[in-house]
């Protein structure tokens, strides 16, 4: 039985290896992706997929979707100095968090948000990257959408003025929540 203290792996997605047959988060979109989307996506380079698993176990308990981008700094209050004349700056984008109904609640969400801002300082260290971008999903309506809005303000994360379901967090912020 899954339990809060369940030892938990996060691993590269691989389909022929990670079983996301059984997988259902709630969010028909978010399962979708999954199972119709990712696979695609990952080959052509268009994202990489992470997911969690018990180790020795390939059921997915939950699963992250990033990518890198970038954003024109003209949707922040105040540009970043240093920003390029273009006003483009770099962003490392999360495409998807879902978690499994059966390991909802258990920290695994947490668990995965850790290794985005993990993975986020990896890529500012090695080619440069300002802040991690999201939209949250409206998906379920108003009350759905206010708690994952909370949930993502909960790690740090700031909503755009002009688009409050567009959420961002800098590098600086994640690296000193780390320290």
């Amino acid at each position: 039985m899954l339990t809060k203290d369940t030892p938990l792996s996060i691993e590269s997605w691989d389909p022929a290896r990670h079983d996301r047959t059984g997988f259902d988060c709630g969010v028909k979109r978010l399962n979708n992706f999954l199972s119709l989307s990712a696979k695609k996506q990952q080959k052509d380079d268009m994202a990489r997929i992470y997911v969690v698993v018990e180790p020795g176990n390939s059921a997915i308990l939950g699963y992250h979707a990033i990518n890198v981008g970038s954003m024109n700094v003209k949707e922040l209050k105040k540009p970043p100095r240093g920003t390029p004349q273009h006003g483009e700056i770099p962003v490392l984008f999360l495409g998807q968090v879902a978690v499994d109904l059966k390991a909802q609640g258990l920290g695994v969400g947490s668990v995965l948000m850790h290794h985005v801002f993990e993975k986020a300082c990896v890529i500012a260290d090695q080619v440069g990257c300002h802040a991690v971008l999201l939209d949250v999903m409206s998906d379920g309506g108003e009350e759905a959408f206010q708690r994952r809005k909370s949930w993502y303000s909960a790690f740090g994360f700031q909503s755009f003025v002009s688009n409050p379901a567009r959420m961002f967090m800098v590098i600086k912020q994640i690296r000193q929540g780390s320290n």
